[in-house]
């Protein structure tokens, strides 16, 4: 009876801690769709899988003073991308803060877009191993009507959203000079919220108390 309610207010602590959290993690899952980028990128063929990943603070935020638009700064170092395998060097430091902003009700529809600024979608900086020149990341998801998001807030956020059937229209891929060298079809994108050092020590030292007591 005392392990359960050992277990249970550690839980409870957990669960606490967790719903304070600033930071959230951001996963797009996409498919190949062309691709004619040398370097390390030579040879990716059609539907190969892709996957991009990065944390963001839900503390450091622009708002848009024209859209209702809410961008979350990407934390750089966070950034993570392959395609077919093949990692996409994320350019630390981006030449400006780079964000992942939300669009809520612009005017009927909801999207997403990475940018350096939040009105509108600006390509992000990225280098392919292999090849010398700076490459642009291009994401932008409009979904299709109806509301998706329920405000500007982050946490409000938190799921898995299915990019391939709620889908207005969509830009994913890399390039130069506005020009696409590849372009990825996304198909599901995730929100979800990261447990905070707090939150994993407690997790720790309740899964240690209760192995003690088990071994008394």
């Amino acid at each position: 009876m005392k392990i359960q309610s050992l277990a249970l207010a550690l839980a409870l602590s957990a669960f606490t801690v967790q719903a304070q959290a600033s930071l959230y993690k951001v996963t797009v899952l996409a498919n190949v769709d062309y691709n004619v980028i040398g370097g390390s990128m030579a040879g990716v063929q059609s539907g190969a899988p892709v996957s991009m990943s990065f944390n963001v603070d839900s503390n450091t935020f622009l708002n848009s003073t024209m859209f209702p638009t809410r961008g979350y700064n990407v934390i750089e170092n966070s950034f993570a991308m392959t395609v077919d395998g093949r990692p996409v060097s994320f350019d630390v430091p981006q030449p400006n803060p780079a964000y992942f902003v939300l669009r809520n009700n612009d005017p009927a529809i909801d999207g997403v877009f990475l940018s350096f600024g939040t009105d509108i979608d600006v390509p992000l900086n990225v280098h392919i191993p292999g090849l010398t020149p700076t490459h642009e990341l291009s994401f932008k998801h409009t979904f299709a009507n109806g509301t998706t998001f329920s405000s500007l807030n982050i946490g409000d956020a938190v799921g898995t959203y299915n990019l391939s059937t709620n889908v207005s229209s969509y830009l994913f891929g890399i390039g130069r000079f506005g020009g696409f060298g590849a372009e990825y079809v996304p198909s599901t994108m995730t929100i979800e919220s990261v447990p905070e050092p707090a939150t994993m020590a407690i997790l720790g030292a309740g899964a240690l108390a209760l192995l003690r007591r088990r071994k008394k």
